[in-house]
């Protein structure tokens, strides 16, 4: 029986010792989240730049998709910072929106090209992780 050591590359993953529901609930979290905040962002996109009326509703979608989204992404520890941010200023809006009608051009258009720096930001600055690569053995025909 030859058994080769392990190469130090071949260490098992740091989420290994999650267990399998944990992941499928970040996951799930981040997809979610993600959709949520595509769907706030599109209606007050549409609604900037065609003019017409918005509600609160695309911001209390847009921002509970942040909070979500916060959730399952960041393990730093200011995460819920993050959080508390995201939800204050989604029920201040909200508020606001709720007591005047309709939200007025400046809050609908500093949320939309506030996401389009936010993006930009990390795409263009992120950290590059390397490609995890799977060394499969060579297929015996």
């Amino acid at each position: 029986m030859d058994e080769q050591p392990k190469q130090p590359d071949e260490q098992s993953p740091q989420h290994e010792e999650e267990g399998d529901g944990e992941r499928h609930t970040t996951a799930l979290l981040k997809f979610v989240g993600f959709v949520m905040i595509v769907l706030g962002w599109l209606q007050l996109l549409l609604a900037v730049s065609s003019g017409s009326e918005a509600t609160s509703f695309p911001f209390v979608i847009f921002f509970i998709g942040v909070v979500m989204f916060v959730f399952g992404t960041v393990t730093a520890w200011y995460k819920y910072a993050l959080m508390a941010a995201a939800t204050f200023t989604g029920l201040a809006l909200h508020y606001h929106i709720s007591s005047i009608g309709s939200a007025a051009r400046w809050e609908k258009a500093s949320v939309v090209y506030g996401t389009i720096a936010v993006v930009a930001y990390f795409i263009i600055f992120a950290k590059k992780q390397p490609v995890r690569r799977i060394n499969l053995p060579p297929s015996r025909e």
